[in-house]
């Protein structure tokens, strides 16, 4: 068991593809016991592996315990239960997210070993080998036992690692052991939230690479695998920007109705770097506040409620920067410092931060459940969002609090 290669979450965008490159299939078996932990390392799995324009899928295979949908961002929809179990095309299950096919699990089953023992599951294999793209399946240890197909290979998803006497259920080549970081001592608490960057816009010639897949698909299994195109359930979480250098001049007036938003000014330092996601807000707060305090990088939390009545994740994002090649480089001086592991953080586009009055207090403004920080400049911004609309949430929280803030754009030239 010492030899098993042992994969820190900060470390995946050098470690995961040479381990996925000649694989069609691989496991990602989840020992958490904290399904969105899971969820979120198996989904920076996927864009690590797609990163290079290689088409790739990742299936929920967690069938009692289902987080990607929520993950990503998606409704409540149908997914591979529905395909297996009730026949509905995975034309309608798979949704693409930035240049990832994601199937979710889908309705609830009374039978998920026959979900695992189903017979498509080494035809759908065959056609991923044919066309040199890649199937992931998160699923729990004994889904990987009844699993009718063998993965080329197995990446366990644990946040505290394994004991020696940890053994696969089956002969299946153990790839990697996916943990929080090295060691459980480690000072360093950000890595599980990192998020691994992402084109900002669909990748060119991926429907006609996916329509290539699907013929292929037909020809060995006889289904379609996967749509070429996005199902309209979809539901993109609203990007998340960082801090800026310099906040809009406490006289301007707050931006219109959400449906009329302003145009920022050329001067608006709306770029950041988005490097991190949570389910709690304190742990938020406290990885922003290092930022600042180790890095000197002023940092901005921004809600993002999921839909329906799903979690609030809180986005972290650093810094705010007038071009986005200027938030890229300060991106990769991140890296060098080591305060991001290399390849993680995506650049956004967000420029606008709820302003807070002068005289508000920090510490009152958190007790009351906001995510309020202090800028460089020394006033507290809340959030950072694209436009008005994605502010809604924020905004709420702001009336229920009985708090007056102005949503501006962030300047650089006051």
């Amino acid at each position: 068991m010492n030899s098993v290669r042992q994969l820190p979450l900060s470390r995946l965008g050098h470690l995961v593809p040479p381990l996925v490159d000649d694989a069609a299939m691989v496991a990602l078996v989840t020992l958490a016991n904290d399904p969105p932990w899971a969820a979120k390392a198996a989904w920076d799995i996927a864009r690590i592996a797609a990163r290079d324009g290689r088409r790739v899928a990742l299936v929920d295979l967690c069938l009692e315990n289902p987080a990607l949908h929520e993950m990503v961002g998606l409704h409540a929809t149908e997914g591979i239960v529905d395909a297996f179990e009730y026949g509905v095309s995975l034309n309608k299950a798979a949704h693409e997210v930035t240049g990832v096919f994601i199937i979710p699990a889908g309705s609830e089953t009374a039978h998920p070993a026959e979900v695992y023992a189903h017979a498509r599951w080494p035809k759908l294999q065959a056609g991923f080998r044919s066309e040199g793209a890649l199937l992931l399946a998160l699923l729990p240890l004994t889904g990987l036992a009844q699993l009718s197909a063998a993965p080329d290979g197995a990446l366990v998803l644990a946040p505290e690692g394994v004991g020696p006497e940890f053994a696969l259920p089956r002969d299946v080549p153990l790839l990697g052991v996916v943990r929080d970081r090295w060691l459980p001592s480690s000072p360093r608490v950000s890595p599980p939230s990192m998020t691994v960057p992402v084109t900002d816009r669909p990748r060119r010639g991926l429907r006609i690479a996916l329509a290539a897949l699907v013929v292929a698909a037909l020809a060995v299994g006889g289904w379609a695998l996967l749509a070429p195109a996005r199902e309209s359930g979809f539901l993109v979480p609203p990007p998340l920007p960082a801090p800026a250098s310099a906040p809009a001049p406490a006289h301007s007036s707050p931006l219109p109705a959400p449906t009329h938003a302003t145009i920022p000014k050329a001067d608006t330092l709306g770029w950041t770097i988005q490097l991190a996601a949570y389910a709690s807000l304190e742990k938020a707060l406290a990885h922003a506040d290092r930022l600042a305090a180790d890095a000197g990088v002023p940092a901005l939390v921004t809600p993002v409620p999921q839909s329906g009545s799903g979690p609030v994740w809180y986005r972290v994002l650093a810094g705010s920067y007038a071009t986005r090649a200027a938030a890229g480089t300060a991106r990769a001086a991140l890296w060098h410092r080591g305060m991001a592991g290399e390849g993680v953080g995506d650049l956004l586009l967000a420029p606008y931060s709820y302003h807070a009055p002068a005289g508000a207090s920090l510490d009152s403004l958190r007790r009351r459940g906001l995510p309020a920080v202090r800028w460089s400049t020394g006033v507290i911004l809340l959030g950072a969002f694209e436009g008005p609309e994605q502010a809604a949430y924020t905004q709420a929280a702001l009336r229920r609090a009985g708090v007056r803030a102005n949503l501006l754009p962030r300047m650089g030239i006051p």
